[in-house]
């Protein structure tokens, strides 16, 4: 009887295969030829995810403190942890599958099935759709900053960036809510009575079948090309042009102002105050755009890409099949491997060309592991050492230089407390 139902199993997912309405999920296969996807997601990736990790983690920490809050700020914190969770979800079925060789004999139950494709597809998919939407939204706040400066008070606060950021998040998730309940998970045992296998076979709902899979797919990739990828790069490309040449106005401006005050230096032999500062806030905004605008070019170069597989396998999908997807699986290793090299390219461009960045990493990061390798280096130093400076004769001190030294004792304690509070 039980061998009469494993063969009535079989043959209906032999037919359901057959029909479109369910497939088998290969760990061997599910990412390309295994002799590329082994080394590439069994080592480098996992390597390229744990400098990311590190690197978002600082960007989060630093991001995060009360003196760096600004509604730009509040944007790219939010695309530091969304990217940090795209990449950090399918990590532990990188390591069990690929860098201990285990995608051939995987203990499949449902619940595992389930959470493969949650973690290796549904879940980065939200939070990348997030990344997307959300570096579209740094750019027009940018926008808005450097070419409507006259609103950018009332529209641009942090309350409504911190309500953007969620919604962005919110609304990344909703556009992906069908693909968390349109499929479900059964598990077959093949083989003998001495070597069996496991094999997760997916079934499409049955809500789904009734609106056939076709409308479905087409619906949720062309909206996906449209909305999350095609729209959004487009935007990105047409507003990092129009900041550049902002920026560019803004610098000639400088300049004139610049030379104005230079001038009027030569003739009165003063300085003016306001212009130096006006000619500081200057250079501050300009430095942010072009910040801003490496950010958004690194991202354009690995999200157009990306956007064009995804337009010709929507394409393909919709008109007739012309994509060698052998092809598409090698192209889409390499470019997952440079959107991982990518997300720790921000925290190098921040460190580099935003000096309150700066400032506030070595504050939280630098001068602390600075203090501890001090703290341990004293603790190491001879004990002799201490006897010399306790059996040192103290001289007599004039009542002039005891308060000189006094003076001085409270400045660096004044010093030490401002520090502190910074």
């Amino acid at each position: 009887m039980e061998e009469n139902d494993e063969n009535r199993t079989l043959l209906k997912n032999s037919s359901c295969e057959m029909n479109g309405t369910c497939y088998k999920l290969n760990a061997s296969e599910y990412l390309g030829p295994l002799d590329l996807v082994e080394p590439i997601y069994g080592f480098i990736v996992p390597v390229l995810i744990l400098i990311t990790l590190i690197s978002n983690t600082l960007i989060i920490i630093v991001l995060s403190r009360k003196q760096m809050k600004s509604p730009t700020n509040i944007v790219l914190l939010g695309m530091a942890v969304c990217d940090l969770l795209t990449v950090i979800f399918p990590v532990p079925w990188y390591i069990y599958l690929y860098t201990y060789n285990n995608h051939g004999s995987v203990e499949w139950t449902a619940f595992r099935c389930y959470m493969f494709e949650l973690m290796m597809e549904t879940l980065p998919q939200i939070f990348h759709t997030s990344t997307n939407w959300l570096t579209l939204a740094l750019a027009v706040q940018r926008y808005v900053y450097v070419c409507q400066a006259a609103i950018a008070k009332q529209c641009c606060t942090n309350f409504r960036s911190q309500v953007l950021v969620l919604s962005i998040v919110g609304v990344s998730f909703l556009h992906m809510t069908t693909r968390l309940i349109d499929r479900g998970y059964s598990v077959e045992y093949l083989g003998d009575d001495d070597v069996t296998s496991s094999v997760c076979t997916v079934h499409f709902s049955n809500w789904l079948q009734k609106i056939t899979l076709d409308v479905y797919f087409l619906s949720f990739f062309w909206f996906r090309v449209v909305f999350v990828q095609l729209i959004p790069c487009i935007s990105l490309v047409i507003l990092n042009t129009f900041l550049f040449s902002a920026m560019k106005r803004a610098e000639r401006r400088r300049q004139k102002l610049l030379e104005r005050k230079s001038r009027v230096t030569s003739v009165t032999n003063t300085v003016s105050e306001p212009c130096g500062r006006e000619n500081k806030r200057q250079r501050d905004a300009n430095s942010t755009t072009l910040m801003l605008i490496i950010v958004i070019a690194v991202f354009l170069i690995v999200e157009i890409p990306l956007m064009v597989i995804t337009a010709l396998h929507t394409i393909s999908s919709s008109l007739y099949e012309f994509m060698n997807y052998e092809v598409v699986k090698k192209i889409m290793l390499l470019m997952n491997v440079a959107l991982c090299i990518s997300y720790p390219v921000n925290f190098g461009i921040y460190c580099g060309m935003s000096r309150q960045f700066r400032d506030t990493f070595k504050m939280l990061i630098i001068t602390p592991l600075m203090r501890l390798i001090t703290g341990a280096e004293e603790k190491t130093m001879p004990a002799t050492a201490e006897a010399t400076n306790i059996h040192r004769r103290v001289l007599p001190r004039k009542p002039g230089n005891l308060e000189i030294q006094t003076t001085q004792v409270q400045t660096r304690t004044l010093s030490d407390e401002f520090r502190g509070k910074i």
